[in-house]
Protein backbone atom coordinates (compact mmCIF):
# COMPACT_ATOMS: atom_id res chain seq x y z
CA UNK A 1 0.00 0.00 0.00
CA UNK A 2 1.39 2.94 -1.21
CA UNK A 3 0.12 4.93 2.29
CA UNK A 4 2.23 2.76 4.28
CA UNK A 5 5.40 3.63 2.53
CA UNK A 6 7.42 5.32 5.40
CA UNK A 7 6.00 4.82 8.52
CA UNK A 8 8.21 3.57 11.25
CA UNK A 9 8.50 0.76 13.34
CA UNK A 10 6.81 2.04 16.30
CA UNK A 11 3.89 2.21 14.22
CA UNK A 12 3.62 -1.02 12.89
CA UNK A 13 4.29 -2.72 16.58
CA UNK A 14 1.90 -0.94 17.67
CA UNK A 15 -0.57 -1.48 14.54
CA UNK A 16 0.08 -5.35 15.37
CA UNK A 17 -0.63 -4.75 19.20
CA UNK A 18 -3.87 -2.87 18.19
CA UNK A 19 -5.03 -5.29 16.00
CA UNK A 20 -4.73 -8.16 18.55
CA UNK A 21 -6.04 -6.58 21.42
CA UNK A 22 -9.37 -5.41 19.36
CA UNK A 23 -9.75 -8.92 18.02
CA UNK A 24 -9.24 -9.93 21.67
CA UNK A 25 -12.26 -7.17 22.54
CA UNK A 26 -14.35 -7.91 19.73
CA UNK A 27 -14.49 -11.57 19.99
CA UNK A 28 -15.34 -11.44 23.49
CA UNK A 29 -18.17 -9.01 22.93
CA UNK A 30 -19.18 -11.33 20.50
CA UNK A 31 -19.53 -14.45 22.31
CA UNK A 32 -20.73 -12.66 25.30
CA UNK A 33 -23.84 -11.05 23.05
CA UNK A 34 -24.56 -14.73 22.02
CA UNK A 35 -24.50 -15.96 25.15
CA UNK A 36 -26.38 -13.51 26.22
CA UNK A 37 -29.36 -13.97 23.79
CA UNK A 38 -29.39 -17.78 23.72
CA UNK A 39 -29.60 -17.77 27.75
CA UNK A 40 -32.99 -14.85 27.85
CA UNK A 41 -34.30 -14.63 24.61
CA UNK A 42 -34.77 -11.02 25.50
CA UNK A 43 -33.45 -7.99 24.10
CA UNK A 44 -33.61 -5.72 27.37
CA UNK A 45 -31.15 -8.13 29.40
CA UNK A 46 -29.13 -8.31 25.73
CA UNK A 47 -29.13 -4.32 25.80
CA UNK A 48 -28.70 -3.76 29.41
CA UNK A 49 -25.45 -5.90 28.81
CA UNK A 50 -23.98 -3.55 26.13
CA UNK A 51 -25.28 -0.58 27.80
CA UNK A 52 -24.34 -1.19 31.64
CA UNK A 53 -20.66 0.64 30.59
CA UNK A 54 -22.43 3.60 30.91
CA UNK A 55 -21.51 3.58 34.79
CA UNK A 56 -18.06 3.01 34.59
CA UNK A 57 -17.99 5.45 31.32
CA UNK A 58 -19.23 8.52 33.58
CA UNK A 59 -17.47 7.85 36.43
CA UNK A 60 -13.81 7.28 35.04
CA UNK A 61 -13.64 8.96 31.48
CA UNK A 62 -12.42 12.41 33.25
CA UNK A 63 -9.83 10.74 34.96
CA UNK A 64 -8.97 8.74 31.94
CA UNK A 65 -8.25 11.84 29.63
CA UNK A 66 -6.35 13.15 32.80
CA UNK A 67 -3.53 10.11 32.60
CA UNK A 68 -3.73 10.01 29.63
CA UNK A 69 -2.40 13.80 29.42
CA UNK A 70 0.08 12.83 32.01
CA UNK A 71 1.51 9.14 31.53
CA UNK A 72 3.35 7.48 29.35
CA UNK A 73 0.35 5.94 27.09
CA UNK A 74 2.36 3.03 25.44
CA UNK A 75 3.08 1.87 29.34
CA UNK A 76 -0.23 1.82 30.66
CA UNK A 77 -1.36 0.37 27.66
CA UNK A 78 0.90 -2.26 28.16
CA UNK A 79 -0.20 -2.75 31.54
CA UNK A 80 -4.04 -2.58 31.08
CA UNK A 81 -3.39 -5.61 28.40
CA UNK A 82 -1.89 -7.83 30.74
CA UNK A 83 -4.77 -6.75 33.97
CA UNK A 84 -7.39 -7.80 31.39
CA UNK A 85 -5.46 -10.92 30.34
CA UNK A 86 -5.14 -11.74 34.15
CA UNK A 87 -9.06 -10.77 34.64
CA UNK A 88 -9.70 -13.82 32.10
CA UNK A 89 -7.40 -16.22 33.15
CA UNK A 90 -9.21 -15.94 36.91
CA UNK A 91 -12.65 -16.25 34.91
CA UNK A 92 -11.50 -19.17 33.00
CA UNK A 93 -10.84 -21.04 36.61
CA UNK A 94 -13.90 -19.82 38.08
CA UNK A 95 -15.36 -21.63 35.37
CA UNK A 96 -14.01 -25.05 36.57
CA UNK A 97 -16.05 -24.97 39.42
CA UNK A 98 -19.00 -22.97 38.72
CA UNK A 99 -21.15 -22.34 36.12
CA UNK A 100 -20.92 -18.42 34.39
CA UNK A 101 -23.64 -17.18 34.75
CA UNK A 102 -26.05 -13.52 33.66
CA UNK A 103 -24.37 -12.06 36.84
CA UNK A 104 -20.99 -12.92 36.13
CA UNK A 105 -20.90 -11.76 32.85
CA UNK A 106 -21.99 -8.78 33.43
CA UNK A 107 -19.35 -8.02 36.17
CA UNK A 108 -16.85 -9.64 33.32
CA UNK A 109 -18.24 -6.80 31.36
CA UNK A 110 -17.96 -3.99 33.35
CA UNK A 111 -14.19 -5.38 34.88
CA UNK A 112 -13.37 -5.45 31.29
CA UNK A 113 -14.61 -1.55 30.44
CA UNK A 114 -12.83 -0.12 33.46
CA UNK A 115 -9.59 -1.30 31.76
CA UNK A 116 -10.79 -0.06 28.18
CA UNK A 117 -11.85 3.19 29.54
CA UNK A 118 -7.69 3.95 30.61
CA UNK A 119 -6.95 1.96 27.40
CA UNK A 120 -8.80 4.38 24.69
CA UNK A 121 -8.20 7.23 26.30
CA UNK A 122 -4.01 6.59 25.89
CA UNK A 123 -5.14 4.99 22.28
CA UNK A 124 -6.81 8.05 21.17
CA UNK A 125 -3.71 10.34 22.00
CA UNK A 126 -1.05 8.01 20.88
CA UNK A 127 -0.74 8.45 17.06
CA UNK A 128 0.78 11.85 17.19
CA UNK A 129 3.44 10.36 19.48
CA UNK A 130 4.48 7.43 17.16
CA UNK A 131 4.53 9.43 13.81
CA UNK A 132 5.18 13.05 12.40
CA UNK A 133 2.48 15.83 11.80
CA UNK A 134 3.18 15.02 7.76
CA UNK A 135 2.17 11.39 8.16
CA UNK A 136 -0.95 11.29 10.32
CA UNK A 137 -3.42 11.18 7.59
CA UNK A 138 -1.61 8.05 6.06
CA UNK A 139 -1.37 6.76 9.70
CA UNK A 140 -4.93 6.90 10.13
CA UNK A 141 -5.89 5.78 7.65
CA UNK A 142 -3.63 2.31 7.24
CA UNK A 143 -5.59 2.16 11.01
CA UNK A 144 -8.54 1.90 9.80
CA UNK A 145 -7.66 -0.91 7.38
CA UNK A 146 -6.32 -3.00 10.85
CA UNK A 147 -9.69 -1.94 12.29
CA UNK A 148 -11.92 -3.55 9.29
CA UNK A 149 -9.88 -6.37 9.68
CA UNK A 150 -10.28 -7.10 13.00
CA UNK A 151 -14.49 -6.75 12.60
CA UNK A 152 -14.16 -9.33 9.61
CA UNK A 153 -12.58 -11.72 11.45
CA UNK A 154 -13.70 -11.66 14.90
CA UNK A 155 -17.25 -12.54 14.61
CA UNK A 156 -16.23 -15.57 12.54
CA UNK A 157 -13.70 -16.41 14.85
CA UNK A 158 -16.48 -16.00 17.69
CA UNK A 159 -18.44 -18.36 16.39
CA UNK A 160 -15.90 -21.27 15.95
CA UNK A 161 -14.96 -20.81 19.65
CA UNK A 162 -19.23 -20.43 20.52
CA UNK A 163 -20.12 -23.52 18.75
CA UNK A 164 -17.01 -25.58 19.85
CA UNK A 165 -15.77 -24.33 23.38
CA UNK A 166 -17.10 -23.82 26.36
CA UNK A 167 -17.52 -19.93 27.50
CA UNK A 168 -14.56 -20.41 30.23
CA UNK A 169 -12.36 -22.03 27.50
CA UNK A 170 -12.65 -18.71 25.67
CA UNK A 171 -11.68 -17.06 27.98
CA UNK A 172 -8.50 -18.39 27.81
CA UNK A 173 -7.61 -17.99 24.04
CA UNK A 174 -9.26 -14.14 24.58
CA UNK A 175 -6.46 -13.89 27.29
CA UNK A 176 -3.44 -15.00 25.16
CA UNK A 177 -4.62 -12.79 22.57
CA UNK A 178 -4.30 -10.08 25.18
CA UNK A 179 -0.99 -11.10 26.70
CA UNK A 180 0.63 -11.18 22.78
CA UNK A 181 -0.38 -7.57 22.60
CA UNK A 182 0.89 -7.05 25.99
CA UNK A 183 4.15 -8.27 24.31
CA UNK A 184 4.39 -6.46 20.81
CA UNK A 185 3.92 -3.24 22.92
CA UNK A 186 6.58 -4.06 25.18
CA UNK A 187 8.91 -2.84 22.32
CA UNK A 188 7.37 0.15 21.60
CA UNK A 189 9.86 3.78 22.33
CA UNK A 190 8.02 6.45 21.08
CA UNK A 191 9.92 9.26 19.17
CA UNK A 192 7.03 12.43 19.60
CA UNK A 193 5.84 12.27 22.82
CA UNK A 194 4.05 15.30 24.40
CA UNK A 195 5.60 16.99 27.42
CA UNK A 196 3.98 15.10 30.60
CA UNK A 197 2.83 16.05 34.13
CA UNK A 198 6.20 16.24 35.55
CA UNK A 199 7.22 19.25 32.91
CA UNK A 200 3.66 21.08 32.91
CA UNK A 201 2.58 20.95 36.25
CA UNK A 202 -0.10 19.25 37.75
CA UNK A 203 -3.43 20.41 38.86
CA UNK A 204 -6.84 18.63 39.89
CA UNK A 205 -7.90 15.78 37.73
CA UNK A 206 -11.84 17.37 37.43
CA UNK A 207 -10.15 20.85 36.35
CA UNK A 208 -8.12 19.15 33.82
CA UNK A 209 -10.97 17.60 32.58
CA UNK A 210 -12.51 20.96 32.22
CA UNK A 211 -10.05 22.09 29.62
CA UNK A 212 -10.92 19.62 27.15
CA UNK A 213 -14.34 20.91 27.58
CA UNK A 214 -13.47 24.46 27.55
CA UNK A 215 -11.19 23.67 24.49
CA UNK A 216 -14.48 22.30 22.76
CA UNK A 217 -16.46 25.26 23.44
CA UNK A 218 -13.64 27.71 22.32
CA UNK A 219 -13.95 25.47 19.03
CA UNK A 220 -16.70 26.00 16.45
CA UNK A 221 -16.52 22.87 14.96
CA UNK A 222 -15.99 20.72 17.62
CA UNK A 223 -19.08 22.97 19.45
CA UNK A 224 -20.90 22.02 16.44
CA UNK A 225 -20.09 18.17 16.45
CA UNK A 226 -20.46 17.38 20.13
CA UNK A 227 -24.18 18.63 19.57
CA UNK A 228 -25.15 16.05 16.63
CA UNK A 229 -22.79 13.06 17.96
CA UNK A 230 -24.94 11.39 20.67
CA UNK A 231 -28.40 11.59 18.48
CA UNK A 232 -26.18 9.78 16.17
CA UNK A 233 -24.92 7.34 18.24
CA UNK A 234 -27.91 6.52 20.50
CA UNK A 235 -29.85 5.81 16.91
CA UNK A 236 -27.12 4.67 15.09
CA UNK A 237 -25.14 2.66 17.06
CA UNK A 238 -28.04 1.01 18.68
CA UNK A 239 -30.53 0.07 15.60
CA UNK A 240 -27.55 -2.27 14.80
CA UNK A 241 -26.39 -3.50 18.08
CA UNK A 242 -29.81 -3.85 19.20
CA UNK A 243 -32.89 -4.15 16.84
CA UNK A 244 -30.97 -5.71 13.61
CA UNK A 245 -29.10 -8.33 15.90
CA UNK A 246 -32.26 -9.39 17.48
CA UNK A 247 -34.22 -9.51 14.41
CA UNK A 248 -31.83 -11.84 12.98
CA UNK A 249 -31.22 -13.85 16.24
CA UNK A 250 -34.19 -14.26 17.82
CA UNK A 251 -36.97 -13.07 15.42
CA UNK A 252 -35.72 -14.56 12.12
CA UNK A 253 -34.10 -17.43 14.12
CA UNK A 254 -30.44 -17.81 12.07
CA UNK A 255 -28.02 -19.56 13.51
CA UNK A 256 -24.70 -18.88 14.89
CA UNK A 257 -22.61 -19.31 11.10
CA UNK A 258 -25.65 -17.30 8.97
CA UNK A 259 -25.07 -14.05 11.96
CA UNK A 260 -21.60 -13.99 11.92
CA UNK A 261 -21.28 -14.27 8.24
CA UNK A 262 -23.44 -11.19 8.31
CA UNK A 263 -21.26 -9.29 11.21
CA UNK A 264 -18.09 -10.30 8.61
CA UNK A 265 -19.86 -9.39 5.27
CA UNK A 266 -20.55 -5.95 6.69
CA UNK A 267 -17.43 -5.71 8.92
CA UNK A 268 -15.47 -6.34 5.67
CA UNK A 269 -16.44 -2.60 4.56
CA UNK A 270 -14.48 -1.42 7.08
CA UNK A 271 -11.40 -2.57 5.48
CA UNK A 272 -11.84 -2.00 2.02
CA UNK A 273 -13.65 1.61 2.52
CA UNK A 274 -10.55 3.58 4.09
CA UNK A 275 -8.43 2.52 1.02
CA UNK A 276 -11.05 4.57 -1.19
CA UNK A 277 -11.75 7.18 1.18
CA UNK A 278 -8.34 9.09 1.52
CA UNK A 279 -9.08 11.12 -1.46
CA UNK A 280 -12.57 11.81 -0.76
CA UNK A 281 -11.85 13.25 2.92
CA UNK A 282 -8.69 15.17 1.47
CA UNK A 283 -11.32 16.58 -1.14
CA UNK A 284 -14.40 17.53 0.69
CA UNK A 285 -15.17 19.82 3.76
CA UNK A 286 -15.70 18.07 6.75
CA UNK A 287 -19.08 19.47 7.25
CA UNK A 288 -20.41 18.11 3.67
CA UNK A 289 -19.26 14.70 4.09
CA UNK A 290 -20.89 14.46 7.24
CA UNK A 291 -24.42 15.79 6.37
CA UNK A 292 -24.31 13.43 3.26
CA UNK A 293 -22.81 10.61 5.03
CA UNK A 294 -25.94 11.17 8.22
CA UNK A 295 -28.42 11.42 5.27
CA UNK A 296 -27.04 7.93 3.40
CA UNK A 297 -26.84 6.73 6.84
CA UNK A 298 -30.57 7.58 7.31
CA UNK A 299 -31.71 6.11 4.11
CA UNK A 300 -29.87 2.93 4.17
CA UNK A 301 -31.18 2.25 7.80
CA UNK A 302 -34.83 2.70 6.43
CA UNK A 303 -34.24 -0.07 3.84
CA UNK A 304 -33.40 -2.03 6.37
CA UNK A 305 -36.34 -1.43 7.93
CA UNK A 306 -38.39 -2.30 4.85
CA UNK A 307 -36.58 -5.24 4.69
CA UNK A 308 -37.41 -6.47 8.31
CA UNK A 309 -41.42 -5.85 7.49
CA UNK A 310 -41.47 -8.06 4.36
CA UNK A 311 -39.48 -10.96 5.90
CA UNK A 312 -41.46 -10.69 9.32
CA UNK A 313 -44.36 -11.16 7.36
CA UNK A 314 -43.29 -13.25 4.52
CA UNK A 315 -43.56 -10.89 1.02
CA UNK A 316 -39.65 -12.15 1.19
CA UNK A 317 -38.16 -15.36 2.44
CA UNK A 318 -36.18 -14.95 5.41
CA UNK A 319 -32.81 -15.63 3.72
CA UNK A 320 -33.35 -13.03 0.94
CA UNK A 321 -34.53 -10.72 3.82
CA UNK A 322 -30.83 -11.42 5.33
CA UNK A 323 -28.82 -10.62 2.50
CA UNK A 324 -30.99 -7.54 1.55
CA UNK A 325 -30.32 -6.77 4.96
CA UNK A 326 -26.67 -7.22 4.69
CA UNK A 327 -26.35 -5.02 1.62
CA UNK A 328 -27.81 -1.86 2.93
CA UNK A 329 -25.91 -2.63 6.28
CA UNK A 330 -23.17 -1.94 3.87
CA UNK A 331 -24.20 0.90 2.46
CA UNK A 332 -24.65 2.28 5.92
CA UNK A 333 -21.04 1.45 6.94
CA UNK A 334 -19.36 3.17 3.43
CA UNK A 335 -21.29 6.15 4.66
CA UNK A 336 -20.16 6.24 7.81
CA UNK A 337 -16.18 5.40 7.57
CA UNK A 338 -15.69 8.80 5.49
CA UNK A 339 -17.43 10.93 8.35
CA UNK A 340 -15.38 9.21 10.97
CA UNK A 341 -11.49 9.21 9.38
CA UNK A 342 -12.54 13.30 8.44
CA UNK A 343 -13.55 13.76 12.71
CA UNK A 344 -10.22 11.43 13.29
CA UNK A 345 -7.77 13.66 11.26
CA UNK A 346 -9.07 16.81 12.59
CA UNK A 347 -8.90 15.48 16.13
CA UNK A 348 -5.42 14.61 15.79
CA UNK A 349 -3.59 17.05 14.07
CA UNK A 350 -5.53 19.82 15.16
CA UNK A 351 -5.48 19.57 18.88
CA UNK A 352 -2.51 20.18 21.36
CA UNK A 353 -0.87 16.79 22.34
CA UNK A 354 -1.22 17.85 25.87
CA UNK A 355 -4.57 18.16 25.74
CA UNK A 356 -5.54 15.58 22.94
CA UNK A 357 -6.08 12.90 25.92
CA UNK A 358 -8.44 15.23 27.67
CA UNK A 359 -10.37 16.32 24.49
CA UNK A 360 -11.05 12.86 23.01
CA UNK A 361 -12.08 11.65 26.32
CA UNK A 362 -14.86 14.41 26.34
CA UNK A 363 -15.77 13.68 22.91
CA UNK A 364 -16.11 9.83 23.51
CA UNK A 365 -17.76 10.17 26.79
CA UNK A 366 -20.39 11.86 25.77
CA UNK A 367 -20.49 9.93 22.16
CA UNK A 368 -20.38 6.31 24.13
CA UNK A 369 -23.31 7.33 27.00
CA UNK A 370 -25.53 8.16 24.20
CA UNK A 371 -24.85 5.07 22.54
CA UNK A 372 -25.68 3.47 25.97
CA UNK A 373 -28.97 5.34 26.40
CA UNK A 374 -29.89 4.62 23.15
CA UNK A 375 -29.56 1.03 23.28
CA UNK A 376 -31.18 0.79 26.74
CA UNK A 377 -34.50 2.25 25.05
CA UNK A 378 -34.02 0.12 21.66
CA UNK A 379 -34.04 -2.75 23.91
CA UNK A 380 -37.15 -2.06 26.10
CA UNK A 381 -38.54 -1.10 22.30
CA UNK A 382 -37.99 -4.31 20.84
CA UNK A 383 -39.64 -6.28 23.37
CA UNK A 384 -42.60 -4.21 23.85
CA UNK A 385 -43.37 -2.88 20.03
CA UNK A 386 -43.25 -4.65 16.61
CA UNK A 387 -40.11 -5.57 16.06
CA UNK A 388 -39.40 -4.01 12.88
CA UNK A 389 -40.21 -0.35 14.27
CA UNK A 390 -37.13 0.53 16.21
CA UNK A 391 -35.21 0.26 13.19
CA UNK A 392 -37.79 2.95 11.39
CA UNK A 393 -37.04 5.26 14.41
CA UNK A 394 -33.66 4.71 14.00
CA UNK A 395 -33.56 5.85 10.95
CA UNK A 396 -35.72 9.10 11.50
CA UNK A 397 -32.96 9.72 14.20
CA UNK A 398 -30.13 9.73 12.30
CA UNK A 399 -32.11 12.02 9.50
CA UNK A 400 -33.29 14.62 11.89
CA UNK A 401 -29.06 14.70 13.29
CA UNK A 402 -28.25 15.09 9.55
CA UNK A 403 -30.88 17.97 9.71
CA UNK A 404 -29.40 19.51 13.02
CA UNK A 405 -25.57 19.06 12.20
CA UNK A 406 -26.15 21.44 9.16
CA UNK A 407 -28.33 23.87 11.30
CA UNK A 408 -25.64 24.39 14.21
CA UNK A 409 -22.32 24.02 11.99
CA UNK A 410 -20.61 27.06 10.68
CA UNK A 411 -21.28 27.40 6.83
CA UNK A 412 -17.72 27.15 5.52
CA UNK A 413 -14.90 24.74 6.15
CA UNK A 414 -12.68 25.54 9.23
CA UNK A 415 -10.17 23.69 10.72
CA UNK A 416 -9.41 22.97 14.44
CA UNK A 417 -6.83 25.28 15.46
CA UNK A 418 -4.75 24.39 18.85
CA UNK A 419 -5.99 25.63 21.57
CA UNK A 420 -4.28 27.48 24.41
CA UNK A 421 -5.42 27.02 27.94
Amino acid sequence: MKNAKGLNMDYWLFWFASSLGMGASNILQYVLSLCVLDLTGSATLFASMLSIIIFPRLLLTPLAGVMADRVKKIRLMSLILLGEAAVLVIYFLIGQIADIGIALIYLLVIALEVGEIFYGGCEAAILPELVPEDRMKDAISISKVDDGIVHVAAPLIAALIYDNLSISAAFVVIAGLNFAAFLLQAFIRPKYEAEHADKIGKTSVFKEFLDGIRCIRSDRFLRGFIKVMPIVNAFFGATFSVSVAYLLRQTYNVDTWVYSAYCSVTAAMSMIVPLFAVPLVKKHPANKLFFAATLTIAIGIFLIGVCAVCGIYAVLPVMVSVVLITVFDCLTIAAAIPMQMTSAIMLQTGVEKSILGRVSAAMRMVGIVSAAIGEMIFGVLNDTTWVWLPIFIGSIGVAAASLLYRRVMPKTEQSVKPHEL
